[in-house]
């Protein structure tokens, strides 16, 4: 008699923060963290525009709002994906109601299967990494001007970090919730996921202030995803914390 494998499901470690930082007045982020139904989003609202932390909310809310139904992977991300579109819409109600012209929001969002697949998407500038093995790799890609004219520069090889004008121009998105005059597109791509991954969901708050070689050693020094996630504060802190700072970390660690 034959027996089909049965594909059990990851543990996850989740530890979360939220942080208006050293220097801002009003914290625009917003998060959504659920080990339940395996989906997390951090969105930022718009620093520069109007009422951002109000569009962060709206993107999170509605997000929050479909994950009751614990849906298969696939509706999971499809229910995601329509949260966020209809985020947009409210988002740009309130903006045509009040008058505001830059009333808008990121947003980078995690869906796992809890055994081998996650999806992943983002629009705008908050990101998601996977650390494995030892190497921190950015999932997502920035929707910024910076961005734009790296692009159309292949041969250019690393990102001229200390070009003036890629540095100013990172700030600038060219993709937000509730922002734009064309339908909302959410990147999504699908990853895999392997026990020992460590996940890690931000807003340009952490990975503006922290070298990409010091993020992935606070990533990869070990202890549970309380630990990882003190270690990036800390760094954000250490560099000032200029801005709002938000960070999602999530472990993957055994089978249930």
């Amino acid at each position: 008699m034959l027996f089909g494998l049965v594909e059990r499901k990851f543990k996850v470690d989740v530890a979360s923060a939220s942080e208006c930082g050293l220097v801002r007045k009003e914290n625009q982020d917003h998060f959504v963290a659920d080990p339940k139904a395996l989906v997390f989003c951090v969105a930022d609202g718009m620093g520069g525009g109007e009422a951002g932390g109000e569009a962060s909310e709206v993107v999170c809310r509605n997000v929050s709002a479909v994950l009751h139904d614990y849906a298969s992977f696939a509706d999971r991300v499809r229910l995601v994906d329509d949260a966020i579109h209809r985020a947009d819409g409210e988002i740009r109600a309130i903006s045509a109601t009040a008058g505001y012209r830059h009333m808008g929001s990121t947003a980078a969002v995690l869906v796992s299967d809890g055994k081998r697949i996650a999806a992943v998407g983002n629009v705008g500038d908050s990101r998601v990494y996977r650390m494995r093995a030892g190497k921190l790799q950015q999932l997502t890609r920035d929707h910024t001007m910076a961005e734009e004219l790296l692009s159309h520069r292949p041969a250019q090889g690393a990102k001229p970090l200390a070009d003036i004008r890629y540095l100013a121009l990172s700030h600038v998105l060219t993709r937000a919730v509730g922002v734009g005059q064309e339908r909302l597109k959410v990147d999504w791509h699908k990853v895999d996921v392997v026990d020992g991954d460590v996940l890690l969901l931000c807003s340009d708050g952490v990975h503006g202030s922290i070298t990409p070689s010091a993020l992935a050693d606070a990533v990869s020094a070990g202890g549970g995803a309380k630990d990882i996630l003190d270690r990036i504060c800390a760094l954000v802190l250490a560099a000032g914390a200029r801005d709002n700072y938000s960070a999602i970390v999530v472990k993957i660690g055994g089978a249930k």
